[in-house]
């Protein structure tokens, strides 16, 4: 796999298992910041290349068996990226995947996004996910052996970088933190608390628009929902795996609730414009898009007090926050009366971690 060279820094960005979700989300910012970087060649080491329409400066390599299994997977990072980054001798190594590979290259970089070092998994949750449980402790140890050799590692919120850092032994001068931009416009944030608009007589419609991983916590989401007037829309259809066979099982037929199955990005943007109330009560994140993006879509929101919450919309006005299911109960049942429930706040933790804005501003960073 020889790549020709021209008289310009060499970037390589590897993300070969970045296939949907918040990774493809990633990989499609990278490369739309790549796009526009002309102080340097890139290529992205990806799934399927055809997939992706080369540029005169960025370039696309596919790997499609590497996300097929673990051993693909492993094969690929830890035996084939060492030996082609002694071929192609980049100036950047750039892995878009929490498992960075021991390459060769003038500076090398983790943007880590996985919150599964951060998961202590319960009974409960082997019994509904074992493979996952499993993963994030093998996830844990591959982590832990090859992350802290970058020379920088790169995190979507402060509170993530810090763990991340401390739980790799990366000193601190080396942490930095991206946050995810979003494809909604990012609107102006509005003046003053809001509830929903007027229903007239029809039902509150909340959604959760998230995977079916054990630790996402659909269930919450029900039980928060099942009350008089409110509707409940679900992005999975029930029958993905142990866990969304379970939550299927768990709705009963108490409230109302609807499982769409799971939808594209467009789809879930358009899930959320139409939605009164988002919901986000998952246990185990890095970020939780979603919320950035249905406060660009200015949603009203209602969460549960975590890291990623407070950072992200302890300052949005249209946000409600719960320390228990039953009082965020009893704030959704005031929103469906058309009431303005008095808020909490919590206050999101301060850090003096360097921001910067967008890959853009990384890619400049790494081959200063």
């Amino acid at each position: 796999m020889n790549i020709a060279r021209r008289n310009l820094p060499l970037v390589v960005v590897s993300a070969v298992a970045a296939l949907k979700a918040g990774p493809l989300t990633m990989l499609n910012q990278a490369v739309s910041a790549a796009r526009g970087f002309r102080g340097a060649d890139f290529l992205f080491l990806v799934h399927d290349h055809r997939q992706w329409q080369p540029d005169g400066n960025v370039r696309f390599l596919g790997f499609p068996r590497a996300a097929g299994s673990y051993v693909q997977r492993i094969l690929a990072e830890y035996a084939m990226f060492p030996a082609l980054s002694r071929r192609w001798r980049p100036d950047v190594w750039l892995s878009l995947l929490d498992t960075s590979p021991p390459v060769r290259a003038r500076r090398q970089a983790v943007y880590c996004h996985n919150p599964l070092p951060c998961w202590s998994p319960t009974v409960r949750d082997f019994r509904l996910s074992p493979k996952e449980v499993l993963r994030s402790f093998v996830f844990g140890l591959v982590v832990r052996a090859f992350v802290a050799r970058n020379d920088f590692l790169v995190g979507q919120l402060p509170w993530y970088t810090e763990f991340m850092g401390t739980y790799v032994g990366l000193h601190r001068d080396r942490w930095l933190v991206v946050a995810p931009s979003t494809e909604t416009g990012g609107r102006a944030r509005p003046r003053g608390d809001s509830a929903p608009a007027p229903l007239g007589g029809r039902s509150l419609e909340c959604v959760y628009v998230s995977l079916p991983r054990v630790f996402k916590n659909f269930e919450e989401a029900i039980d928060l929902c099942r009350q008089e007037g409110v509707r409940l829309t679900l992005t999975l259809s029930g029958t993905e795996n142990r866990y969304a066979r379970y939550v299927r099982a768990y709705s009963g037929d108490g409230g109302d609730v609807r499982f769409i199955g799971q939808v594209s990005h467009a789809e879930s943007l358009a899930t959320l414009a139409h939605a009164d109330v988002v919901l986000f009560p998952s246990r185990l994140e890095t970020f939780g898009l979603p919320i950035q993006e249905a406060i660009d879509l200015e949603r009203t929101l209602l969460l549960p007090v975590r890291p990623w919450t407070a950072a992200i919309a302890a300052d949005y006005p249209r946000a409600h926050f719960y320390r228990s299911v039953s009082e965020g109960c009893q704030i959704l049942a005031a929103l469906a009366r058309g009431e303005r429930p008095t808020p909490w706040r919590p206050s999101p933790a301060a850090s003096d971690l360097p921001r910067l804005s967008g890959f853009g501003d990384l890619y400049g960073l790494l081959l200063s």
